[in-house]
């Protein structure tokens, strides 16, 4: 693994310096391509030597951090949902359980016919 790492060092350092080279050309569209793909290189390089070097608790504690930003994203929306659902009980159908309001919404969001109203769907504030 540490020889992996050291031939990615070097194939960095190679792209570095044709890179550095590519100063004394005239500048074109070709050769902004090709500076635009060593550069792109460059980057999957860093990566590569990134990976290769971090640990498994690295790992681990990127996968915890990744969970963690999920099931935040997952309760916002949920959060969301939930007070849009609230709002609709609260102004249009205080005879309703939320968990019918909730229903009706999911056969609303698949354009089936709901009891609810499309006025309330669109605004749950009356």
């Amino acid at each position: 693994m540490l020889k992996k790492v050291d031939n990615l060092r070097k194939q960095l350092a190679t792209i570095t310096s044709e890179l550095a080279d590519l100063d004394k050309f005239r500048d074109t569209k070709s050769l902004r391509k090709f500076r635009r793909q060593l550069q792109g290189e460059i980057s999957f390089v860093k990566s590569e030597i990134i990976k290769l070097e971090e640990t498994r608790e690295d790992r681990e504690k990127q996968r915890l951090e990744r969970i963690e930003n999920v099931n935040r994203n997952r309760s916002t929306k949920n959060k969301r949902v939930w007070n849009y659902v609230k709002s609709i009980k609260e102004n249009y159908h205080p005879d309703l359980t939320l968990k019918e309001i909730r229903s009706q919404l999911k056969r609303h969001r698949q354009g089936l016919e709901t009891e609810v109203s499309d006025v309330a769907w669109r605004n749950p504030s009356p």
